[in-house]
């Protein structure tokens, strides 16, 4: 009898194909574009003294996520599967495209994670090389690591961060994707925020 988890975890089961592609790029710009436009006004539901913190929680959250799906439509544009396959020992290393994966058995409830997705994004050869994009990918991992695993009443910010995401998202829009990204992450009094795909 499946675990609790398992029952969970079986409703989100796929061996994703490269067509997933557009379902991933879609949802990540709908986190992507909430980050953008997030503002400390949308947080009616807390108290007054704690919008700011909420807001920039939900932002980061929103940056982290929307990133792990971007990189994983990436992958899949790009004949690369997510999966993990069964047998990790006898299947190819990961990034493997669709064909290298063929004969080897997939888990259905397991994809790559967005360190795994951000080490070897230099082996699509439409994104290579990484450069300075690294930087802001992995400033987007500690994002959701940290807003989803606790909580501070205080955070150092640095808007440079956010300037580092910024800059990796719209390489990764330019080299991956053919598109021209126009993106700000409003975080500091009097920012104007933005999204635009051309």
């Amino acid at each position: 009898m499946p675990s609790i988890e398992q029952a969970v975890k079986a409703g989100y089961a796929k061996v994703f194909v490269r067509q997933d592609w557009q379902l991933f790029k879609r949802f990540a710009e709908f986190d992507l574009q909430r980050a953008a436009f997030l503002r400390t006004a949308d947080m009616l539901r807390i108290a007054r003294e704690s919008r700011l913190l909420a807001r920039n929680i939900e932002k980061r959250l929103l940056i982290g996520i929307g990133t792990e799906l971007l990189l994983k439509a990436v992958y899949l544009r790009h004949n690369f599967s997510i999966n993990k396959p069964v047998n990790r020992t006898a299947a190819p290393g990961f990034p493997f495209t669709f064909q290298q994966i063929q004969g080897f058995a997939q888990d259905p409830d397991e994809t790559y994670m967005l360190n795994d997705l951000i080490q070897h994004l230099a082996a699509v050869p439409a994104v290579a090389p990484l450069g300075a994009v690294e930087k802001g990918l992995r400033i987007a991992k500690v994002f959701r690591n940290k807003e989803g695993h606790v909580v501070v009443a205080r955070h150092t910010f640095d808007p440079t961060h956010y300037r580092d995401i910024e800059a990796a998202l719209v390489a990764l829009y330019a080299r991956a994707f053919n598109q021209t990204l126009h993106v700000r992450f409003s975080v500091g009094r009097g920012e104007r925020s933005l999204w635009r795909v051309n």
